[in-house]
């Protein structure tokens, strides 16, 4: 469905991607795990163009083909991507100033021009599908760190994306808050959604995972179902970083 290869990106002279390339099918579970500093997160973003990637291309297949020069792609073309794509944020990224519906369907009714009666009927639904049906008209200092979160990820589905970027969405949550977001996750894996999370949450991948990818030093060192990575790991460096867990 969606094929990404030979992102570079480089920041102050500090070479952070060397080349990553990555192929995701309709379902698949990916999580990519690695030490800091390893470029997950900047891989992430520049597949969203949130940073644009020194050298790179992404492809989406299927009934609807996509390219994407991801150092050279237009304003349209990234808007096209963007609306195949959710991204959730480690820190929530919600307006304090609107409630959780409003934080839904911003993006819809702004970026897309939907009417906003069909855009609240989108969002409700949304919030549903993530246990907030009664939190709908709370703003973000209402709701815990695991309930700002999932209004994150409502934010993140309700378009009906192609595939779902999760960014390390437990790193800024309590520790008893963890469970309830792992949760929804797991939940949106169990009907077919198609995700790229970066997570250290190494029960998660195990359980959820349909392929583990490590990078380490901005590269992609090994990648293998979940059994492989964790039972069995080949690159030193995996294995390493696995006994450190």
């Amino acid at each position: 469905m969606l094929q990404i290869r030979d992102v570079h990106k480089t920041f102050d002279g500090n070479e952070i991607l060397k080349g990553i390339d990555l192929d995701i099918d309709q379902g698949d579970i990916i999580v990519i795990m690695g030490p800091s500093g390893s470029g997950k997160t900047t891989f992430l973003r520049c597949i969203e163009f949130l940073e644009r990637a020194d050298r790179g291309h992404l492809f989406f297949r299927g009934e609807a083909p996509l390219e994407a020069d991801m150092h050279r792609a237009s304003n349209q073309t990234i808007a096209q991507v963007r609306r195949r794509m959710g991204f959730v944020f480690q820190n929530y990224n919600l307006f304090a100033n609107k409630t959780a519906l409003e934080n839904v369907t911003e993006g819809l009714i702004l970026g897309r021009r939907i009417p906003r009666q069909e855009a609240e009927r989108m969002g409700r639904a949304a919030l549903e599908r993530v246990g907030l049906a009664d939190r709908m008209d709370y703003y973000p200092s209402r709701l815990s760190g695991g309930q700002q979160q999932r209004v994150g990820i409502a934010r993140a589905i309700v378009g009906g994306p192609d595939v779902i970027l999760f960014d390390e969405p437990t790193s800024a949550l309590d520790p008893e808050l963890v469970g309830e977001v792992l949760a929804v996750i797991k939940d949106l894996a169990e009907g077919g959604a198609t995700m790229i999370v970066v997570t250290h949450e190494m029960g998660f991948a195990r359980q959820v995972a349909s392929r583990v990818v490590f990078m380490a030093d901005g590269s992609v060192l090994e990648t293998g179902t979940p059994e492989e990575i964790f039972d069995h790991p080949r690159h030193e460096r995996t294995q390493q970083f696995l006994s450190n867990l």
